[in-house]
């Protein structure tokens, strides 16, 4: 039996560009000692782990959706690479390395993923890069390099061979038949609801009314341009990587002086950092809103709360606007208003009429399809993406070595040359930095800005 991508991953494949890849991913780094054997002997035993790891995107000629078709000829070796750093194998050696493999795109003719095992990291440390296209990532079980990590350190997870052998592929007949059987099922479907309010037109009304006043307003801020900034202009198909990392610690003490979430002091920091930035390169910052895209999940009674990346690129999440403040100011007052504005999004309900969007997307026509699709995945005006999600604070390992930090990374979209993702990891703050290479060719002066911003919110918490 096989899988059709669903209407939003076949979206994500149709949109992407030779200079916006649509994949992410990270870095890992992990003490002395991990080896390409350790990596390719514990992928090997746990890929049977991964539903989709060993299926490749394939196109079907007679109309219909793409579906996940077992690759006859998959090859781990393809998948899992191996590479070194010369000495003495620095941050800005590893970004440049790692810069190359993002602007990469995936090869469609084989399953959508990729890990790097690197070796030479700071002398001695090994790094695991790992990327995964988004139509393979947005649901449970496509991330191969979940099943790699153990929560102890001595390795004693059961290591068992998974017997795999691919299913034969169908027809396309055969998947065409089942496209247009599916169309049959979702219009009538769509008539039965139609006709269930129509009984109920009390429910039809507040329901009709509700998701019109939200698409008013996410339509509004979708035509409105974002402030002109540097941050925003046409891509070209190069990269930047840096990374920043803080402890946690200190962001818990200015939750705890100033209150609101970790969430708020992340955005107020990257908001500062973005205008040291921008006043580094002799730009005027006084009274400037950038507007940041925070993916956020959809419910029908509203939002839920910040994702990942992967997981905010799917079904039932929406790219959510908020302003940046990115101008001189205290710092303080900067994280004021920044847990003000993500308070007013968590009520809004203006994120329910994308959410119904990518749901009526299966039968609804091609236009309202891409609606659907340019929201899911940032499509809008903005003048950077940020994501924040909170990982394991026990410590994990990878065949018995523990895993230091870990670095996300998000993909650059529309005009938007900036894209910043956030993790927490057994205490540090890790944050991913993905630059166009022309737009942002000092993106490692935004890592250090990140430092200066959480030192000046410190200092204010340990002076209050």
């Amino acid at each position: 039996m096989y899988e059709r991508l669903s209407v939003f991953d076949a979206s994500l494949l149709e949109l992407e560009r030779p200079e916006t890849p649509l994949h992410a991913g990270g870095v890992s780094i992990f003490s002395p000692g991990l080896s390409f054997s350790d990596v390719h002997e514990t992928l090997r035993s746990r890929l049977h782990e991964v539903p989709r790891a060993r299926c490749r995107v394939r196109s079907v000629r007679l109309g219909g959706r793409p579906i996940w078709d077992h690759d006859p000829d998959f090859d781990l070796s393809y998948h899992l690479r191996h590479g070194a750093l010369p000495a003495p194998g620095n941050a800005a050696q590893l970004g440049d390395y790692l810069a190359r493999l993002i602007a990469r795109p995936l090869d469609r003719s084989r399953p959508l993923w990729e890990v790097y095992l690197i070796e030479g990291v700071d002398g001695d440390k090994t790094a695991l890069f790992r990327k995964v296209h988004l139509a393979m990532a947005g649901g449970e079980g496509g991330d191969p390099f979940a099943v790699l990590l153990d929560a102890d350190t001595d390795g004693s997870r059961t290591l068992v061979q998974g017997n795999w052998r691919p299913q034969r592929a169908p027809s396309d007949l055969h998947v065409a038949a089942d496209a247009v059987r599916e169309r049959m099922t979702h219009a009538l479907q769509a008539g039965r609801e139609l006709s269930a309010l129509a009984l109920r037109p009390t429910k039809a009304f507040k329901v009709a009314t509700t998701a019109a006043g939200s698409a008013a307003g996410l339509a509004l801020r979708a035509v409105r341009s974002p402030p002109r900034s540097p941050l925003n202009r046409p891509l070209t198909p190069h990269r930047r990587f840096a990374v920043a990392r803080a402890e946690l610690d200190d962001l818990r003490r200015i939750r705890a002086t100033f209150g609101g979430t970790i969430n708020d002091s992340v955005v107020a920091v990257c908001a500062d950092a973005v205008g040291r930035l921008l006043r580094w390169r002799g730009h005027e910052t006084k009274d400037l809103d950038l507007r940041v895209m925070v993916p956020v999940r959809v419910h029908a009674d509203g939002v839920d709360g910040e994702l990942s990346a992967a997981e905010s690129l799917g079904e039932g999440a929406v790219g959510v606007l908020a302003p940046l403040p990115v101008m001189e100011m205290d710092p303080v007052a900067r994280l004021y208003r920044i847990m003000g504005e993500m308070a007013g999004l968590k009520e809004s309900r203006q994120a329910v009429a994308a959410d119904r969007l990518v749901t009526l997307a299966g039968y609804a026509p091609a236009q309202l399809h891409a609606i659907a699709a340019r929201l899911a995945t940032g499509e809008q005006r903005y003048n950077l993406a940020l994501s924040n999600a909170p990982g394991p604070q026990d410590r994990r390992c990878l065949a018995g070595v523990p895993l230091e930090a870990s670095y996300p990374y998000i993909p650059l979209a529309g005009d938007a040359a900036l894209s910043i993702a956030v993790t927490s990891y057994s205490g540090l703050l890790c944050f991913g930095l993905v630059g166009d290479r022309r737009a942002l060719p000092d993106l490692n002066y935004l890592a250090s800005f990140i430092n200066d911003a959480i030192e000046a919110l410190l200092d204010a918490a340990i002076a209050a």
